[in-house]
């Protein structure tokens, strides 16, 4: 059970993490600045190829750490490896969530232009 929800979250921040890449993309070519520093940098620097590599290697660790968790979890049924996987499982859902309102936030903005 572990495993799948934590290979279901990690599907969902990756969609979160695409959909706030092309909003920001799109935002971006009608005018808009970024925002944070380090996305604004990483924009600045290697364009959205750069941006869309970084947050697939964020997802990538996460999706690994969390995966690992629910392992541990499966072979070990100690109540660390249980609070430690629903911690990791709870961060990466409140993570894909809030990226999914500032998805919605840039998609405001292409509304409003």
């Amino acid at each position: 059970m572990e495993i799948r929800q934590a290979l279901l979250w990690s599907g969902l921040l990756l969609g979160s993490q695409a959909t706030d890449t092309l909003t920001t993309a799109i935002d971006r070519a009608q005018g808009a600045i970024e925002s944070m520093p380090i996305s604004a940098r990483l924009l600045e620097v290697g364009g959205v190829a750069l941006f869309w590599s970084f947050k697939v290697l964020i997802v990538a660790g996460a999706a690994a750490a969390l995966v690992a968790a629910a392992r541990k979890v499966h072979e070990d049924e100690h109540r660390l490896s249980r609070v430690t996987f629903r911690f990791s499982l709870i961060a990466v859902q409140v993570v894909t969530i809030c990226l999914a309102g500032v998805s919605l936030s840039n998609l405001a903005l292409l509304i409003q232009n």
